[in-house]
């Protein structure tokens, strides 16, 4: 049987009754003489090899022969990337965002012909939902889908989407975003060392608890309630004579098993993905904050690309927001009918007495947000 092969540093020489290879890169063909011949299965060619008599066959060499090489050498390999870029999300693997994530790299995969690589990132792989901001701006993270709860503590303004009880309907929140205002609200983030390319959604936050009933707000007063870092979520539940507190998501589950809180305000898919589900027994459907997400990009990295690969990396961010709201919005109807199956009782809230109690904090932030912004927003949104 004769037996070909193409090996690297290799000559064939005979050593001690046996073949011996050694030598530069060598195409080998060499006959076995302890098997008995098949040449009327097989019609091969032998090259015999001495030191004097090698044959030398770089890669190069085969192509430029027009060499046909199986598995040494393809023609129609994928283009190899040639940025690799990582993108975070402030919840588990197993929140539904995850999904979403995975079709943008997708998409930016096929935008640019293999030549930019997403690896995706959840909440603790790249650090603290806190540090993510500022991941960005030093470079560590180049992409980050965030929620405007933070984004308001690196740039307050966005504390205007957050109004508690602002929103009556997602229609109503997602036609302001893709207004004027929506772009307006991102102009401004470059400054801070971040691009913001569009919106998402992370689905309505709603309060949720290990026993106490809060459908009005006065029930609220005296409950412990982990809340997000913005100013205006702690203002928010002061208001209603309650105990915000800041916690990081990796900690909740445990808090609330051991009574450090009692309460969260965060949506219901997130607390799928975080299995709060196993500790809270009360969702009350406040739906106070219609909680978009921010996809945004570091400015120092997405600069360091060139022109198309931005661009390819901008349209398929203006691609993610619908992918958001739709999966989204069919998750959170899911974990909703999962939840009442379990036994959690999901219940209504006052909206308009919650709504009638949240004036002093619209009164306290309009400074902050400014007149004007303010002004327009609760305008659009009415």
């Amino acid at each position: 049987m004769i037996y070909h092969a193409l090996r690297p540093s290799m000559t064939a020489r005979r050593h001690s009754g046996h073949q011996h290879v050694s030598g530069p890169s060598t195409a080998v063909c060499f006959r076995e003489t302890d098997r008995p011949k098949r040449h009327d299965l097989y019609t091969q060619t032998t090259i015999d090899i001495t030191r004097e008599n090698t044959m030398r066959l770089s890669r190069r060499g085969l192509i430029a022969a027009g060499l046909s090489a199986p598995f040494i050498v393809r023609s129609d390999f994928a283009r190899a990337a040639q940025h690799t870029l990582k993108l975070v999300y402030p919840d588990t693997p197993s929140h539904p965002f995850m999904q979403v994530a995975r079709r943008f790299a997708d998409t930016v995969k096929a935008k640019t012909e293999g030549a930019v690589e997403v690896q995706v990132f959840t909440t603790g792989q790249l650090g603290s939902q806190s540090n993510m901001l500022t991941g960005m701006q030093t470079g560590i993270i180049d992409l980050c889908c965030h929620t405007s709860g933070f984004v308001q503590t690196l740039y307050p303004k966005f504390m205007v989407v957050d109004l508690p009880f602002l929103f009556k309907d997602a229609e109503t929140a997602e036609r302001l975003l893709d207004g004027p205002i929506g772009p307006k609200l991102l102009q401004d983030l470059p400054s801070k060392g971040i691009y913001g390319l569009s919106y998402g959604h992370f689905g309505w936050r709603v309060v949720s608890t290990t026993g106490r009933s809060v459908k009005a707000p006065g029930e609220a007063k005296g409950m412990k309630i982990r809340v997000q870092p913005g100013a205006i979520y702690a203002a928010m539940f002061n208001t209603l004579g309650a105990n915000p507190i800041q916690i990081d998501l990796s900690e909740i589950y445990l808090a609330l098993s051991q009574g450090a809180i009692e309460a969260i305000e965060t949506p219901m898919i997130s607390m799928a993905a975080s299995k709060h589900n196993e500790v809270v027994k009360t969702i009350t459907q406040t739906n106070h904050v219609y909680n978009p997400g921010i996809m945004m990009a570091s400015k120092r990295k997405l600069d360091s690309l060139a022109p198309n690969y931005q661009q390819a990396i901008r349209e398929a961010s203006l691609e993610l927001t619908k992918d958001a709201r739709v999966t989204i919005a069919k998750a959170s109807q899911e974990v909703e009918t999962r939840f009442a199956g379990q036994g959690i009782a999901v219940q209504a809230a006052d909206r308009a007495a919650y709504r009638s109690a949240m004036k002093p904090v619209y009164d306290q932030f309009r400074p902050i947000i400014g007149a004007d912004l303010m002004d327009d927003v609760l305008s659009q949104a009415a």
